[in-house]
């Protein structure tokens, strides 16, 4: 058995035992760096009953983090050759600074857009292997080229989308962290064999998170979220130029369907009112499956459907954007039943 398959089970309980640290001592984290959510009075967006550590993102980055400190020091000449690792490490550390900073103090969107771009243009320019240069369709065996500064801007394009959707999708407890776990396993499955002791440490992290988020006793935070979107984002990036012949571009689509077309959606319903897509509202669709039928209710829905289609798209290569269009549909059938008429649940 060689290191990087040693190292499986000895990273995955290093990230569970991480979050575990988090979780239990999440209240006197969160005072000490100021990172606690306050419920909003009568009528505001903030409905959970108690005040609430945002401080999920320091599990999720220390057990990144682990992740790549180990790999570079028993396997630097792999996938994650040191260089590549530091700036993956650097981007999602920066990532998780300017969220925590937006947890805070409330960044203004243009600040924070213009920071967390600084922070993903930086490993996109220094590091090829995080850079988009085709897209490569099962279809008719399409390709499109993306040279040079078209590759690194639709690059960009894409980190910072997924950064929106995931952000957007944090409003339940459990539903980014529970997808975000399907993506591990997704990604786990089409990334190199020695990058999986990476993979398994951010997992074992959201585990256990997931537990604690469940029951209401942290939350992500946008320091987590932020953390979350680089990581996976720059993983899947990499995951795509080193794949082999079964992985196209309509793969990549499949596994963050969901909250990027819920985002899509939000921000042509806002345009169309006249808002910024940026205002805050409770127009999300975890906002309408709470409202029809109360929550963690339709959690297990959402994470079947983001399941299901990334499991058909592994099992069928080639076909991961019919199963992004079967997303699309499963969507629109949940909001549609989740926008009738709600009826009365309990407080």
């Amino acid at each position: 058995m060689n290191q990087p398959n040693l190292l499986l089970p000895v990273l995955l309980l290093l990230g569970a035992g991480v979050a575990l640290v988090v979780g239990l001592w999440a209240r006197p984290l969160g005072e000490a760096f100021g990172l606690l959510d306050h419920p909003d009075p009568i009528g505001g967006r903030k409905l959970h009953l108690q005040v609430t550590p945002l401080v999920g993102g320091f599990a999720v980055v220390t057990a990144g983090l682990f992740g790549v400190a180990i790999l570079s020091l028993v396997d630097p000449g792999g996938s994650l050759p040191v260089t590549v690792g530091f700036w993956f490490a650097l981007s999602v550390f920066a990532m998780f600074l300017v969220g925590v900073a937006d947890d805070r103090d409330g960044l203004p969107a243009t600040a924070r857009l213009a920071i967390t771009c600084l922070a993903l243009v930086v490993p996109i320019l220094m590091v090829p292997e995080f850079r988009l240069t085709e897209l490569h369709f099962a279809f008719a065996d399409a390709r499109v080229a993306l040279p040079g500064l078209w590759g690194i801007a639709f690059t960009l394009l894409c980190l910072v989308g997924l950064l929106n959707a995931v952000n957007m999708a944090d409003g339940k407890n459990g539903l980014v962290i529970g997808q975000a776990i399907i993506w591990s396993v997704v990604l786990a499955v089409r990334l190199p064999a020695d990058l999986l002791p990476l993979m398994a440490a951010v997992l074992g992290a959201l585990l256990v998170l997931f537990a604690f988020n469940l029951h209401g006793r942290l939350f992500l935070g946008d320091g987590g979220s932020y953390a979350l979107s680089a990581i996976f984002g720059l993983l899947a990036i990499l995951a795509w130029n080193l794949r082999d012949g079964s992985f196209f571009a309509g793969d990549i689509v499949v596994i963050f369907a969901l909250p990027v077309i819920d985002t899509l959606r939000l921000i042509a319903h806002r345009l169309i009112e006249g808002r910024s897509p940026f205002d805050p509202g409770r127009d999300h669709l975890h906002h309408y499956l709470h409202r029809r039928w109360g929550w963690p209710r339709p959690l297990p829905w959402v994470l079947a459907l983001v399941a299901v289609t990334n499991m058909g798209a592994l099992l069928m290569p080639g076909t991961g954007l019919t199963w992004a269009a079967v997303t699309l549909l499963g969507y629109v059938v949940m909001l549609l039943f989740a926008s009738r008429q709600p009826r009365r649940i309990g407080a």
